[in-house]
């Protein structure tokens, strides 16, 4: 197992919090889905599941939420935050949401926009490219909504911001 890094685990949930309340805010309604869920229930029944087999590696990519516009599309989506975009060329959660569930991936970041968005079709043809949230057709996020939820990020993750090559101090 790696680096456990707690700083990075608070971060991607309050990321979570804020892009779920963004998509509620603009008139979705979101559903937790996520891998959490599933496992803790799989866990607590006493399961001896083993989450590195092929089942377990796609319950491991399953996305974080599912999100039912006000016209009834539904799509899945699942919400990193990383301090580098690039991340994403390197990243095997790419061929795991293409493969098993064609989930928008919504990037949040510590730099402008906050919030980018990769559509799966662009993952199904080998590449990708980011678009800021209020730009995607599919979820109707307003750019007033961005701006609210951007304060929250400048509030919550953008200060005290460090690279993912850092690792957290500890007090003496």
């Amino acid at each position: 197992m790696g680096f456990y890094d707690l700083d990075n685990v608070i971060k991607g949930r309050i990321a979570e919090a804020i892009v779920e309340e963004l998509l509620r805010a603009c008139g979705n309604q979101v559903y937790r889905f996520g891998y959490e869920s599933i496992l803790q229930n799989l866990v607590q029944n006493g399961s001896r599941f083993d989450r590195y087999s092929a089942n377990g590696e796609q319950l491991r990519s399953i996305p974080d939420f599912v999100v039912v516009t006000g016209e009834g599309r539904s799509f899945f989506v699942e919400v990193k935050f990383r301090t580098d975009p690039a991340w994403l060329l390197k990243s095997p959660l790419l061929k795991q949401l293409k493969e098993f569930w064609t989930a928008k991936l919504i990037l949040v970041t510590p730099t402008k926009p906050y919030f980018r968005v990769v559509d799966p079709q662009s993952l199904f043809e080998g590449e990708f490219s980011f678009e800021a949230l209020e730009a995607d057709p599919d979820l109707m996020v307003t750019a007033r909504a961005v701006e609210k939820c951007s304060r929250l990020i400048s509030r919550f993750l953008v200060n005290g911001a460090r690279t993912n090559h850092q690792r957290p101090s500890h007090p003496e």
